[in-house]
């Protein structure tokens, strides 16, 4: 991870993280890794899947594969 983050924004665009599936949580849902490709901080629509996502700069989504992401989906960063 970046030293230059902003206070509300765990991750940024380039990270190769760990994340759990829409609804998953920390929950018993698979994981599966990815790079983030895009931080979100406003309501537009995100992804391949076009669905209008409702972040803001506390409430930031990040995209990686098809879709958007909560921080609290993302396990963390791997190697």
């Amino acid at each position: 991870m970046s030293s230059n983050r902003n206070h509300t924004q765990t991750y940024e665009a380039g990270d190769h993280v760990q994340y759990q599936a829409i609804g998953g949580g920390k929950g018993t849902t698979s994981t599966t890794e990815g790079e983030i490709q895009e931080v979100i901080t406003h309501k537009r629509p995100a992804g391949d899947t076009g669905v209008k996502v409702n972040a803001t700069p506390e409430d930031p989504r990040y995209t990686g594969k098809e879709t958007a992401y909560k921080e609290q989906n993302i396990d963390g960063v791997t190697e």
